[in-house]
């Protein structure tokens, strides 16, 4: 079974995206993480509908909360804190 963090780098790495800034609202890759978490069921319904929260700054803060706002400068690094489930 995939990640989370892997289904998630999957849809950056085929969008071209190197850092989260890029990512704008209704763009594909934006599109696919919508969808992604969607189908999930980790988005609240209420932020789905942006009646509650906006899911932009829901997406952003679940990216940053996988660590993708942190560049990693070592993939050893990064295999790392995989095992040590810490990403």
């Amino acid at each position: 079974m995939i990640s989370e963090y892997d289904a998630v780098k999957k849809i950056l790495d085929s969008n071209q995206i190197t850092d989260i800034d890029d990512i704008e609202y209704g763009s594909q890759c934006f599109d696919e993480l919508f969808s992604y978490w969607a189908d999930q069921g980790e988005i609240p319904y209420g932020v789905m509908k942006a009646r509650t929260g906006m899911p932009d700054e829901w997406i952003h803060d679940k990216l940053c909360e996988l660590g993708f706002d942190k560049p990693f400068k070592d993939s050893h690094y990064e295999n790392h804190l995989k095992w040590k489930d810490m990403i």
